[in-house]
């Protein structure tokens, strides 16, 4: 699978409780954190969604914004990927939580061109699997509706029931060494760690040269629209 035969999902429906403002607007250089994330994803696939109940958060962004569309249960990421999917126009999405804003090109490209003929798949390293960093087939629709209905929002659930290819996160090594892609932030020591390596990457983005570094992404401005 090409990923410019997908789309991209961003879930930006969390709470940021934690984080007392919308997490996804914290700047990060001189870009917030969605925009980051929408910098690697735009150009790598046919299209950029964003899954929100605050659209006007997001706009200005090269981003579709979808609805969260099951309404009468809790929010969840089931209700995102629900939202997602439902307005993706391919088979196959990317789907990705909005506060995880260093995923590398290479490791993205490596989950989806394993995604022919199945369900889910997802990143794991024992005991724990990263159903947010992880390409989903639209064909799961009915089962996440039935799901929503029951109230049951465990992703796990949800990967137990349908045809997955779990790789293990050693086989990503080879993309992303230190496995930043797998990085969310949370809490306010997260946004520090963020800031911190945010610094150093920015530290050798250009080499003496003047190349880009293999680490360079292109990011877009709030004024770049579709």
């Amino acid at each position: 699978m090409k990923t410019t035969d997908m789309s991209a999902v961003i879930l930006a429906g969390g709470s940021s409780s934690r984080m007392v403002k919308n997490k996804l607007l914290l700047p990060l250089g001189g870009f917030t954190i969605v925009e980051t994330l929408v910098g690697v994803l735009d150009g790598l696939f046919d299209e950029c969604i964003i899954v929100t109940d605050r659209p006007q958060d997001y706009r200005g962004l090269p981003v579709r914004i979808a609805p969260d569309l099951y309404e009468g249960v809790p929010k969840s990421s089931l209700r995102g990927i629900h939202g997602g999917l439902s307005a993706s126009h391919h088979a196959y999405s990317f789907i990705v939580g909005g506060d995880m804003p260093f995923v590398v090109p290479g490791f993205v490209t490596h989950l989806c061109m394993l995604a022919d003929g199945y369900d889910l798949v997802v990143p794991w390293k024992e005991p724990h699997f990263h159903p947010l960093v992880a390409v989903y087939n639209r064909g799961i629709l009915p089962l996440v509706n039935e799901m929503l209905a029951s109230g049951n929002y465990k992703l796990n659930s949800l990967r137990e029931k349908i045809h997955t290819l779990s790789v293990h996160v050693d086989d990503l090594r080879t993309y992303d060494p230190q496995l930043w892609s797998l990085f969310n932030i949370n809490t306010p020591d997260d946004y520090a760690l963020a800031k911190a390596h945010f610094e150093r990457i920015s530290e050798v983005k250009n080499l003496p040269d003047g190349r880009n570094s293999p680490d360079d992404r292109s990011r877009k401005s709030k004024k770049d629209t579709r």
